[in-house]
């Protein structure tokens, strides 16, 4: 395959995933503003995550023999097509390959 794909995410775009997703209102509206890329970044936020596999067209071109219900297991998989991430407070592009085969993980590691 070897394309180049470009994902951008803006913190605009993010919180409004939130809202819906969360069904937030009021003050806890406000305080999911203050929290900025890196930190949902570096802390492994799940809902991060899970909104960048959506906004990604990373599934939807995984070969069937990788496809599993397991979200971990397709966070793990997207890492190794993963090339270059900008992450800025309001903004994070991540820029990805998609790939032929991927690494499975150890199965020690992975049940």
């Amino acid at each position: 395959m070897s394309e180049y794909r470009e994902l951008v995410v803006t913190k605009e775009d993010y919180l409004e995933f939130l809202a819906q997703r969360l069904r937030l209102q009021g003050y806890c509206q406000r305080e999911i503003e203050n929290v900025s890329f890196p930190f949902l970044f570096a802390s492994g936020s799940e809902l991060l995550r899970t909104y960048i596999m959506g906004e990604s067209e990373f599934t939807t071109n995984l070969p069937d023999r990788y496809r599993l219900p397991d979200r971990g297991f397709i966070w793990y998989l997207f890492t190794q097509s993963v090339r270059e991430i900008q992450i800025m407070p309001d903004k994070m592009v991540i820029k990805y390959e998609l790939l032929d085969e991927y690494r499975k993980p150890f199965r020690q590691f992975y049940h």
